[in-house]
C-alpha cells in the first residue's frame, strides 16, 4: 500500500512538473503595449501603411537586437481613422481606458489631431502625432509630434520657389481641412512678404477627385506655379491640369511623396517639387541600414513617413527606459529628448511638444522621388 502511494505521488508530481513545463513555455512575455492611430483603409490608406511599416521595422529591431524596453518586448495595437475627426475620437476613447497602454504614437491627419486633442489632455495620456497643422503647436500639453509643423517646411520651400525657381504669381489649391487651410495660409503670407503674388487660392473637400471647373479658372490666370497642399488629391489635380494644357510647375507640400500620386497623375507628375523631412540619399550609416531593412521587407524605396515613424518609435522606447510606464513621467521626459540621433536628423522637442528637423526640397523625377536641394542645420 505505501508503494501504491508513493507511485501515486511521483505521478503526481511529473505530472505538476508538466503543466508547469506547459505553462512557462506558452506564458504570454511582459510587453509593453503602444496604441497607434493611423489611416489603415480609404484614400489616405497608403500613408497609414508606411508608417505601419516603420513602425514595425523599429519595433523589430527593438525588439530583438536592444531586448525590448525594460526587458519587456512592444507591442503596437492598430485603430483605423481613414484619417477622419470622428472616427479618432472613437479609436482614442478605446486607448484611454486601457491602463496598459502609457502612450499613442498618431494620428497622421492634422485634423484628427486636433479632434482627439481635448480628450487626451484631459485623460492625461501622451500622444506622440505625426501630423503638420500649426494648430497643432498649442493643442495642449500632452501633444508631441514627430513630423515638423508645416511653417518649417514652408520656411525652405518659399524662399526656394521665389529665389531658385523664380516663380512670382502662384495659385493655390489646398484640402479644406486644418491641414490644407494652414498650409494655404501661411504660404500665402510667407511668399507675400518675399514679393510674390497669390492669384487665387481655394479649397476642395478632402478625397475629390474632379478638379475641371477650377483647374479651368486657374488656367484663365495664367501662374507660373499651383501649389497644392494635398494628400493623394494632388494625382488628379496634375493630371486634370496636363490635360486642359496648364503648363505650370507643381508645388507640393509632404504627402507628395505617395507612389500612388505618380500612378494617378501618371507623367503629369514629372517635375512636381516639395519640401520633406527625410534625405534618402543621406550617408548616415543610419539611413543606409533603415533602407537596406526597408527594402529587404517591403521590396520597394524607403519612404519618408516611414522614416518618421520608424524614428518615433525608437524615442518612445528611449523615453520609457527612463520614465517607465506613468504616462505622466512619459510626458514629462519627452519634453527633456534633445538631439536623440534617427534616420531623420537629431530629434528635440520644444518647449510645445514640437519637433524641428532638417527639411530638404525633393522632386518627382522619372517616376521616382530624388533630393534635388538641401542645407545644413545644426543640431538643436
Amino acid at each position: 500500500m505505501k508503494m501504491k502511494f508513493q507511485i501515486i505521488g511521483l505521478i503526481v508530481l511529473a505530472l505538476v512538473l508538466i503543466v508547469l513545463i506547459i505553462l512557462n513555455i506558452y506564458k504570454k512575455p511582459d510587453e509593453i503595449k503602444i496604441g497607434v492611430i493611423l489611416p489603415l483603409t480609404g484614400q489616405n490608406a497608403k500613408y497609414g501603411q508606411y508608417m505601419k511599416e516603420g513602425l514595425e521595422i523599429a519595433r523589430d529591431e527593438i525588439n530583438t537586437q536592444h531586448n525590448g524596453i525594460n526587458s519587456k518586448q512592444i507591442k503596437l495595437i492598430y485603430e483605423d481613422d481613414q484619417a477622419l475627426p470622428q472616427n479618432a475620437v472613437n479609436a482614442v476613447q478605446k486607448f484611454i481606458t486601457n491602463s496598459e497602454i502609457p502612450i499613442i504614437f498618431g494620428p497622421w491627419a492634422s485634423s484628427s489631431v486636433l479632434a482627439i486633442a481635448p480628450i487626451v489632455n484631459n485623460s492625461k495620456i501622451p500622444i506622440l502625432a505625426e501630423a503638420q497643422s500649426p494648430k497643432i503647436r498649442d493643442a495642449g500639453d500632452y501633444i508631441f509630434r514627430i513630423q515638423p509643423d508645416s511653417r518649417y517646411y514652408l520656411k525652405t520651400l518659399v524662399p526656394y520657389v521665389k529665389e531658385n525657381l523664380k516663380l512670382k504669381r502662384i495659385a493655390i489649391l489646398y484640402v479644406n481641412n486644418d491641414y490644407g487651410t494652414d498650409l494655404a495660409k501661411v504660404f500665402t503670407e510667407d511668399f507675400e512678404k518675399l514679393g510674390g503674388k497669390i492669384i487665387s487660392s481655394e479649397g476642395f473637400p478632402q478625397n475629390a477627385i474632379d478638379f475641371r471647373s477650377v483647374l479651368i479658372k486657374i488656367k484663365s490666370q495664367n501662374p507660373d506655379g499651383i501649389f497644392i497642399p494635398a494628400y493623394v488629391e494632388a494625382g488628379y489635380i496634375m493630371k486634370q491640369a496636363r490635360e486642359l494644357n496648364i503648363k505650370t510647375q507643381f508645388l507640393g507640400s509632404a504627402p507628395m511623396e505617395n507612389p500612388e500620386i505618380i500612378t494617378i497623375a501618371g507623367g503629369a507628375s514629372e517635375g512636381a517639387i516639395y519640401p520633406h523631412h527625410f534625405d534618402p540619399d543621406s550617408p548616415d550609416p543610419k539611413v543606409k541600414k533603415f533602407e537596406d531593412e526597408y527594402r529587404i521587407r517591403y521590396g520597394k524605396q524607403v519612404e519618408g513617413y516611414a522614416a518618421l515613424a520608424y524614428d518615433g518609435l525608437y524615442v518612445i522606447a528611449y523615453v520609457i527606459r527612463s520614465a517607465g510606464e506613468n504616462r505622466n513621467a512619459i510626458k514629462d521626459s519627452l519634453y527633456e529628448v534633445k538631439n536623440f540621433p534617427g534616420v531623420t536628423g537629431y530629434t528635440s522637442f520644444d518647449d510645445h511638444g514640437d519637433v524641428v528637423k532638417p527639411i530638404v526640397i525633393r522632386m518627382i523625377k522619372n517616376g521616382l522621388f530624388v533630393t534635388i536641394w538641401k542645407e545644413d542645420i545644426p543640431i538643436n
